[in-house]
């Protein structure tokens, strides 16, 4: 198992892996999401950027899953205290490669690449209903901090 940064050549395998977690978006929010593939610009756009990198995962020379991490930082907003963090916005792993210790060695590197720019700490969304991806998460130590609420109009 190798796990690499993304270059420009990668995008196409890039896009697969985003059918897939396209569909499991679908799947857990159908009245949001529709499955499209994802614009080459905003991957490209991603690889190229300062702030931002894919993360791939290889095994036998074929890639199986990626991140897209993100330095950022909190809003400038006069009541919240002003932090830089590392934003995982996409974190996928192949269905047939799944529970076998892929992801969490994924996240393990996107834990180092946000401590190597002095993050200091990290965020995701996962969906509600993805009690699989939430108990994942748990166990590598990420807890609760907010909950988005909505209805319909």
């Amino acid at each position: 198992m190798k796990i690499r940064r993304a270059q420009i050549n990668d995008l196409k395998v890039i896009k697969e892996l985003y059918w897939l977690l396209d569909g499991d978006a679908v799947y857990y929010q159908p009245e949001h999401f529709i499955r499209t593939q994802r614009p080459d610009d905003f991957i490209l756009d991603s690889i190229k950027s300062e702030k931002a990198d894919f993360l791939l995962v290889e095994e036998d020379n074929r890639t199986i899953g990626f991140a897209l991490l993100r330095d950022n930082q909190t809003a400038k907003i006069s009541c919240l205290q002003e932090h830089r963090y590392l934003q995982v916005d996409d974190l996928v792993i192949a269905k047939e490669y799944r529970d076998q210790g892929y992801g969490s060695k994924l996240l393990a590197a996107a834990k180092s690449w946000g401590q190597d720019r002095n993050l200091e700490f990290l965020r995701l969304s996962v969906f509600s209903k993805n009690e699989g991806g939430i108990r994942f998460y748990e166990r590598h130590g990420l807890q609760e901090r907010m909950i988005k609420m909505e209805c319909e109009l």
